[in-house]
């Protein structure tokens, strides 16, 4: 951090916390000794029921302590529904019955510990984005191997107050890392695997009954025997799969979390700043699709789209959709361009560059109005609070608010969200807000600093009444509108317009590099909406603004017949994912919201849409659909999670089953590089006259 003055905080990029190798290490041995007692007991359960020596022979197969349940109960039931072994196998376990009278192999007991180890690691790598391995070998020490338990504590230490475990995204990602796992530990029918957790999951209570009956003297060996019928009928049915319901298990898991977790937690060196850095990265993301969403259409595609990538930052006084919208406004009205282009796509990398802007924005001002909170206490409190700056003591309806919003956190909970939010309340602010204004402009870049940071002090004061009302109700704004709250933040005197010459080779080539990937997007994206069509053949919907693209899907492959002069490496990559706003055509189409829609084209096809459907519109702090590319490219592309596409689940697949964990490493930084580059991109030549 560093600052012009001795009361601004300039928030910069900082560096990622790595623990030592020997924290790494003590994290994985008290993982590892937690599954070899999960296994232990495991065993003591198996000879309590007087089963047959195969029983053992299956365990070292199949008895991955991965599942639904608390390890202990997740390898009993892996076991037992690993169903007859082939005939050598029943061959191998009889004669070892003979020649060991069934005592425990311990040698394979630690293989099957070090696989297990390696399917959970697997598996919350997969689920979760941003997680790297050492960090989830932490969430497993913190609960105890025990694999719900340690997804929700993934949840609540990011602060996904959003998160549904019922979602459709929550399902597909869960099955999808499930069969990782499974693969990972090497079970001999993953896809069984999978079957028997989905249909287990519709009715838990039943198996944990039978498995604590086990334990008991009466007759345990007629308890596994009645458990078995029921993974045997589970099994049968799997050509009728219900729908993974994990809600009861996820209940379940909160249950068993451990009282010491907390403490456990608190004495831990290492602080996620970067994971929480993220997932509010994707929330601003949201903000923007919103924000872009409520602008008109005509005035965002020829004057708005400049002046949003610029100075339309979401800080501000108001929400973060509200803030978008008025900081967009006012720079276009206060330094207009020249002549502007009319264009169909916000740039890629630019909407990217603008979100961590922003995000660097937000934290500034926090550490100018409160100069000690850290960067890990400040990221807390604006996911805390929405993104949103007004967190001051004396305004206690929105204090009251946001303290709601952490209900799910506290007291049960050892996470700092409620206590980063009270300390920065219960300070005394030492900056004011022109200054913690003036410190977030200069940290995101913003032309204008000081300019910006005069009308954020006081644009409440200008807008207030009917256009302030006009801009909280959510409603999409029309030409009107927006030119009416043009006119309040309009100077007094008519701005010259700006405008920027330079007719260099870089600056030329860029341009015309930018200029055909807008020509070449929009033409896609036209043709993919011509496929949802009307009755009478007309298109049904209209093009409001694309609004994220990423064309390096699969790939690169390189080659030598590249007929593109402009290009700087003789590769290729297969296809592109785009994200666009479209306005459906009928008699309300005036005020209805535009539909988000996610389009899948074949780049070596001329643009063939190979899929296009909608999807819905993020919201904050939720699961969001993975894909390997556009994570690797730090494209915040919003998937679908009922369709395929390429880099979703066989992508990430292949990624983990390598064995390569690196690949995982490379994945976070390469994602975590594109948010942080706020230097200029080529997408800024679209703005430059060359002529």
């Amino acid at each position: 951090m560093d600052g012009g003055s001795s009361s601004l905080r300039v928030v910069r990029p900082q560096r990622r916390y790595i623990p030592y190798k020997q924290e790494q290490d003590e994290d994985k041995s008290q993982v590892l000794a937690k599954i070899g007692a999960a296994y232990k007991e495991a065993c003591v359960r198996i000879d309590a029921g007087k089963t047959t020596h195969t029983t053992l022979a299956r365990l070292y197969e199949a008895g991955v302590c991965i599942g639904l349940l608390d390890p202990v109960s997740n390898i009993l039931t892996n076991t037992l529904a690993a169903g007859r072994l082939s005939e050598a196998l029943e061959a191998e376990a009889e004669a070892e019955a003979e020649a060991s009278a069934g005592a425990v192999d311990p040698e394979r007991l630690q293989k099957m510990g070090q696989l297990s180890f390696d399917a959970l690691k697997a598996f919350l790598i997969r689920f979760f984005p941003y997680l790297a391995g050492w960090e989830a070998v932490r969430y497993l020490r913190l609960g105890e191997a025990d694999l719900l338990v340690a997804a929700r504590l993934v949840v609540a230490d990011r602060g996904m107050a959003g998160f549904s475990v019922a979602s459709a995204a929550s399902a597909c990602a869960f099955k999808a890392a499930l069969g990782v796992a499974a693969r990972i530990a090497g079970h001999p029918r993953p896809e069984q695997l999978v079957r028997v957790w989905i249909t287990m999951s519709a009715h838990p209570d039943q198996t944990l009954v039978l498995l604590e009956a086990v334990k008991q003297p009466d007759d345990p060996r007629r308890s596994l025997s009645e458990l078995k019928t029921l993974l045997d009928n589970t099994d049968a049915a799997a050509a009728h799969l219900p729908v993974l319901d994990l809600r009861r298990v996820w209940d379940l898991a909160d249950c068993r979390r451990p009282s010491h977790c907390g403490k456990l937690a608190n004495n831990m060196p290492c602080q996620h700043t970067r994971s929480l850095r993220m997932v509010l990265l994707d929330t601003i993301r949201s903000s923007y699709l919103r924000a872009m969403a409520r602008l008109p259409r005509s005035e965002l595609r020829s004057r708005y789209h400049r002046s949003l990538l610029m100075g339309g930052h979401c800080y501000g006084p108001l929400d973060p959709v509200c803030n978008i919208i008025i900081n967009t406004i006012w720079y276009d009205a206060n330094f207009p361009a020249a002549d502007p282009p009319v264009l169909d796509v916000i740039g890629p990398n630019s909407l990217t560059r603008l979100e961590s802007r922003s995000f660097y924005g937000l934290a500034s001002f926090l550490q100018t109005r409160y100069h000690n909170l850290s960067e890990h206490e400040i990221v807390q409190c604006l996911i805390a609070n929405y993104a949103r700056l007004n967190i001051d003591a004396e305004e206690q309806e929105e204090r009251q608010q946001y303290q709601h919003n952490l209900d799910f956190l506290h007291p049960r909970s050892w996470y700092g969200f409620y206590d980063a939010v009270r300390k920065a309340a219960e300070q005394t602010p030492c900056g004011t807000f022109q200054e913690a204004y003036e410190a977030a402009a200069t940290a995101a870049w913003h032309p204008k600093p000081v300019e910006q940071a005069e009308f954020l002090s006081c644009c409440k004061k200008i807008l207030q009444g009917p256009a302030l009302l006009l801009l909280q109700n959510g409603a999409r704004l029309s030409s009107d509108d927006v030119q009416h709250i043009a006119g309040l933040l309009s100077p007094k005197e008519e701005p010259v317009p700006e405008r920027t010459k330079r007719s260099t080779y870089p600056t030329v080539a860029g341009k015309k590099r930018s200029e055909a990937q807008q020509r070449r997007i929009s033409r896609w994206v036209e043709a993919a909406l011509d496929t949802h069509a009307l009755q009478d053949g007309e298109p049904m919907y209209d093009l409001h603004i694309i609004c994220g693209v990423n064309e390096l899907v699969c790939g690169p492959e390189f080659c030598s017949d590249r007929d593109d002069d402009l290009s700087f490496a003789p590769c290729k990559f297969f296809y592109s994912h785009v994200n666009f706003l479209a306005t459906q055509r009928d008699s309300q189409s005036a005020e209805r919201d535009p539909a988000l829609f996610f389009a899948e084209f074949d780049n070596e096809d001329d643009g063939k849409v190979l899929k296009c459907c909608r999807v819905d519109m993020p919201l904050p702090y939720t699961e969001h659909v993975r894909c390997l590319y556009c994570e690797s490219e730090g494209a915040k592309v919003v998937h679908p999670a009922m369709e395929k596409f390429h880099g979703g689940d066989q992508a990430f697949e292949e990624m983990i089953c390598r064995g390569d964990y690196l690949a995982n490493e490379r994945l976070i930084c390469k994602s975590e590089y594109a948010v942080q580059r706020m230097c200029g991109v080529e997408e800024d030549f679209m703005y430059v006259d060359v002529t």
